[in-house]
């Protein structure tokens, strides 16, 4: 189980724009990187297009989601992880986050109005520790 979430300043200023940009609406992205038994190396956070824009949920876009895991695998990454904002809320997952959690096992990044903090399903939802690089 991911421990530990490895991300760069720049992708973390990255999301923070993202969500100022796209507020009130939800911005949604993918997490690129490598990842070992407990930590996950985030080397680009790519946007993906919500194509469920609302306040209060995100869909990634599949066709931009099948371009950004493709180019990943070409390069000998993939994807450790999605990140979305909750610009009017906290960095807590919402009960839609939660039910698809269970189903999608990669790190959950989540940019809140109150910060960011990462999760992963493990039989319940677990946090993550954020190493800034």
């Amino acid at each position: 189980m991911i421990t530990e979430l490895r991300i760069s300043r720049k992708d973390t200023e990255l999301l923070q724009a993202e969500l100022e940009a796209n507020r009130p609406y939800e911005a949604c992205g993918v997490l690129i990187g490598t990842m070992d038994s407990c930590k996950a190396l985030v080397e680009e956070a790519r946007p993906v297009i919500n194509s469920n824009r609302t306040r209060t949920s995100f869909e990634l876009d599949p066709r931009q989601f099948y371009v950004a895991w493709n180019d990943a695998e070409s390069k000998g990454k993939e994807i450790v992880g999605i990140y979305h904002t909750h610009p009017v809320s906290s960095a807590v997952p919402s009960l839609w986050d939660r039910k698809t959690m269970e189903d999608v096992s990669l790190v959950w990044l989540i940019a809140g109005a109150d910060g960011m903090r990462a999760y992963v399903w493990d039989s319940g939802i677990r946090s993550v520790k954020i190493v800034e690089l």
